[in-house]
């Protein structure tokens, strides 16, 4: 069996000593914590103004002892911060963001600034201003030293450093070797990068990756 004391049990700051080599027992798949956050973002998706969201949020909140509570509306961004807090060192960040940023595209709901955007476009776009973009690139203006100009450093050999984030950037280019050696079928390059062409179809259903898998040439 795991011993769920020794693992919870995390000192240093490599955020692994305390574990083991795991044991027999079933696996979680899901904390309850996560279980109510999500149930919050699936509610904000069909219904901002759904006051339900809030007691979610709360639900966790006060698990974790916290005084103040949300007494209002509750926006995405509510949400996205308290799984940040609740989450932390438990998911990959980055990866979220850009799995709400399609989200919020397919609803057409509103971010916490009041953005809407459209499942045509919201990840082809391109450029370093404050405007447009994903949600993934607004919280990166919002809250991130990215595209504010030169940030000062007092440390030896570094100075007047200059962060930029394009909104090209919520996707990563595929390896060009990957395009390259897949004689069989035509892989799709990323918007934005050398080798992208909107003509390149995309499979719809796994029964059309399946198809090209049978391709002769």
């Amino acid at each position: 069996m795991d011993d769920p004391v020794s693992e919870a049990n995390i000192s240093g700051s490599d955020g692994s000593r305390g574990a083991t080599n795991g044991g027999i027992a079933d696996w979680y798949l899901y904390r309850l914590a996560e279980a109510y956050l999500l149930r919050a973002e699936a509610k904000y998706y069909i219904n901002p103004a759904d006051g339900t969201i809030k007691d979610d949020l709360n639900a966790v909140r006060q698990r974790a002892k916290c005084t103040e509570l949300y007494q209002g509306a509750v926006s995405i961004g509510d949400i996205m911060n308290e799984r940040a807090r609740e989450l932390y060192w438990e998911e990959w960040r980055n990866v979220e963001l850009k799995r709400v940023s399609l989200c919020l595209a397919r609803s057409g709901k509103p971010d916490e600034w009041g953005n809407a955007y459209n499942l045509d476009n919201f990840d082809k776009q391109s450029g370093t201003d404050a405007n447009g973009g994903s949600y993934w690139y607004q919280r990166i203006m919002h809250y991130s030293l990215y595209n504010k100009g030169i940030i000062h450093v007092n440390a030896t050999g570094l100075s007047d450093i200059k962060y930029t984030m394009d909104k090209k950037n919520m996707y990563w280019p595929i390896p060009n070797v990957a395009i390259t050696s897949n004689i069989k079928g035509q892989l799709k390059q990323n918007y934005g990068y050398d080798g992208y062409n909107p003509a390149t179809p995309v499979w719809d259903k796994w029964e059309d990756a399946l198809a090209d898998e049978a391709k002769a040439e």
